[in-house]
């Protein structure tokens, strides 16, 4: 910054400077007295013309008055200097400004110690307040969604307000969003006529500004185009110094082992350019169960830890909270626990359509299945009658296992179908008989310890799913085992049954596969992983700000939901059978009770568990699709001036001044 005088002649300077000493020297005039023998009436109004000067000198005496004055011709001169300095403003007309409040933008590591976010606040502040009159800002927050706080507004002190209202979130990041709707609010769309076929653009696109405030921990940006839109990225945190984060980026329970016993597994990440030595401890149900001290982790390296919990935790017949937390404190606390939950084991709701199948039923006749599974079996009929169609769309079934056959109406609940395609986006595209296995994935979860190698299938048909589909089971020619999204569900379809239904009604066996030990367990897979019947299910993947969607049962009309922070709240049953809740803001552990009778029914745990958060590693440039670009100066040289606020300094020493001189002459 320099400091900026405006220059004056000498003699400009000569005269400026006679102005205090001539205000000092008029002190020393002194009064020429004479004695006069007066009234006393008139003695008062001759005290106060005493004030006035008719004598040259006098000794000065301690006046406030003078000094006032004094420096009031001194701010007055200062201020017909018009001092400044040389500064710089925001050009542009336009300004986004996108500002991450994810998870990671908690960390202190800022120069003045506060968290990333709020340093990012107080440096979009010191933007605002160098923008010109004219100039219009947007602000818009994100992380793994965006949201506009500001429109477009001149104002500066609305902005402000909308900017000290921006929170901190425990979510990750995606700047995706962010972008799509600053380019959308910069870049209008285009309509088209369809009887003439013309082209025609929307609104005009508008220059604007967009300044990115993050640590750069965002998702992949495959393409971005910027039209009219000039991106400056501004680094939040510290970029030279890696900033000292150890944290907890993955954590689950194991299904429990013969003796019924589970194991406790967690991933740590050092994000450190340095070897970090921490220690962890377990807790269940906020009670001390175990503790690992000193373990070494290799910088930017990642190290797993696990821990054994008894068969007496995992046979509880109440939910039981499960807690790992990192002894060490660091700049960045959301990563330092996690949460799991020990559920009460129970029976899932299972339908087996098929006809002339006996194979299903003894491979569902096992004491564990038995155990988590309550299993229909229906012939085809039973799928055009009412019981059905209110049972699918009310989601009473957790699995559906459909064998030659499948409904119009699809249920509310995952399904195994084999030798038929479900009606929507799925193709048959080419048959094989008869049918090698070529290959299947022996690590998904649907397929665990089945050995396909041996298994002879006549006819089958290769698959083409919707979009999202995963292959598993891989025939000579392609595909014919395919898991599938479907609204929320997950579609497992096989191209070949076991049972085939000649034109004539009789049944011919297609396959060997029932004689197989890996058939029973196949299925018992296909019941714990799709339908439900596993102790450790998909809590394990809500993540803060995830819609919870819980299943009633027991007609329960009403749930309440107490959160981590002991915020509670009351969530009605929808329409499909099912509960939503969309408060889980924070991670933890969230309690579902009845809301009538206060039961507790279940415990489900929210963590974020995102290695790209727990990076704090600040990266120095941002990759927005496939251009570069670079950091474009937005600022040009201007000049602050100080001469008002001298100005307005010497009107209150005036002032002051004014209000002394007229005390001393009414007191």
């Amino acid at each position: 910054m320099n400091f900026v005088w405006n220059t004056l002649p000498w003699w400009g300077w000569l005269t400026l400077l006679a102005v205090p000493p001539l205000i000092f020297l008029l002190y020393f005039l002194k009064l020429r007295r004479s004695p006069v023998e007066v009234p006393s009436t008139w003695l008062w109004a001759k005290a106060i013309e005493d004030m006035h000067v008719n004598s040259l000198w006098q000794r000065l005496r301690k006046n406030l008055l003078m000094l006032l004055q004094i420096l009031f011709a001194l701010l007055l001169l200062a201020t017909c200097l018009r001092p400044g300095c040389d500064g710089t403003d925001l050009a542009g007309q336009r300004y986004i400004f996108l500002i991450d409040n994810s998870a990671s933008m908690s960390a202190t590591d800022t120069p003045s110690g506060v968290s990333r976010l709020e340093y990012a606040k107080q440096e979009i502040r010191k933007a605002i307040s160098q923008m010109q009159s004219d100039t219009s800002m947007m602000l818009i927050s994100f992380s793994d969604q965006a949201n506009v706080v500001q429109s477009y507004t001149r104002n500066k002190g609305e902005a402000l307000i909308r900017l000290d209202s921006i929170g901190q979130t425990e979510r990750s990041s995606d700047l995706n969003e962010a972008l799509v709707a600053a380019a959308g609010l910069a870049n209008p769309g285009r309509t088209s006529d369809k009887e003439s076929s013309i082209d025609v653009q929307v609104a005009e696109a508008l220059d604007a500004v967009l300044m990115i405030y993050s640590d750069g921990g965002v998702r992949k940006v495959p393409r971005f185009a910027p039209g009219k839109l000039s991106p400056e990225y501004h680094a939040v945190g510290s970029v030279d110094d890696p900033p000292t984060n150890v944290g907890i980026v993955a954590f689950s329970i194991s299904e429990p082992a013969e003796n019924g016993a589970a194991q406790v597994f967690a991933r740590l990440q050092n994000s450190d350019d340095q070897s970090q030595s921490i220690s962890v401890s377990l807790f269940v149900d906020n009670q001390l169960q175990d503790a690992e001290a000193r373990i070494e982790i290799d910088a930017g390296q990642t190290k797993s830890v696990s821990f054994d919990l008894p068969s007496v935790l995992v046979s509880a017949e109440t939910p039981v909270a499960v807690r790992l937390k990192i002894d060490q404190d660091d700049i960045y606390l959301q990563d330092n626990q996690a949460f799991s939950v020990l559920n009460p084991p129970g029976k899932s709701n299972v339908l087996v359509v098929s006809r002339d199948n006996p194979y299903f039923k003894f491979a569902c006749s096992t004491e564990l299945i038995r155990k988590q599974a309550k299993v229909d079996f229906q012939d085809w009929d039973y799928l055009t009658t009412e019981e059905y169609l209110e049972k699918s769309v009310l989601g009473d079934y957790d699995l559906a296992i459909f064998e030659g056959i499948v409904p119009d109406l699809m249920p509310r609940c995952n399904t195994l179908v084999l030798g038929a395609l479900p009606k929507s986006d799925w193709k048959s595209v080419g048959e094989n008989s008869p049918t090698p296995i070529f290959d299947f994935d022996s690590s998904h979860p649907l397929l665990t310890a089945v050995q396909m190698g041996s298994v002879t299938i006549i006819n089958s048909d290769n698959l083409e799913g919707p979009k999202g589909s995963l292959s598993l089971i891989e025939a000579s020619d392609g595909p014919i085992g395919v898991l599938a999204p479907r609204e929320g569900y997950l579609d497992f379809v096989l191209g070949f049954s076991i049972v085939e239904i000649s034109n004539d009604g009789d049944a011919v066996i297609n396959s060997d596969w029932p004689k197989k030990l890996s058939f029973p367990i196949f299925v018992q897979n296909v019941i714990a992983n799709l339908g439900g019947a596993s102790r450790f299910t998909s809590d394990q993947n809500v993540k803060p700000g995830d819609l919870l969607k819980l299943k009633r049962n027991d007609g329960v009309e009403r749930l309440e939901i107490e959160t981590p922070d002991g915020r509670k709240e009351l969530v009605e049953s929808q329409k499909e059978n099912s509960f939503q809740f969309s408060g889980t803001d924070r991670s933890g552990i969230y309690r579902v009770s009845n809301a009538e009778t206060k039961q507790l029914q279940r415990l489900v745990p929210v963590n974020l568990l995102d290695a790209t958060e727990s990076n704090l590693t600040v990266r120095e440039s941002l990759d927005l699709g496939y251009s570069e670009y670079k950091q474009i100066s937005t600022r040009v040289p201007s000049r602050k001036e100080w001469w008002p606020w001298l100005l307005g300094a010497g009107l209150v020493l005036l002032m002051v001044e004014w209000l002394i001189y007229n005390r001393r002459v009414f007191i």
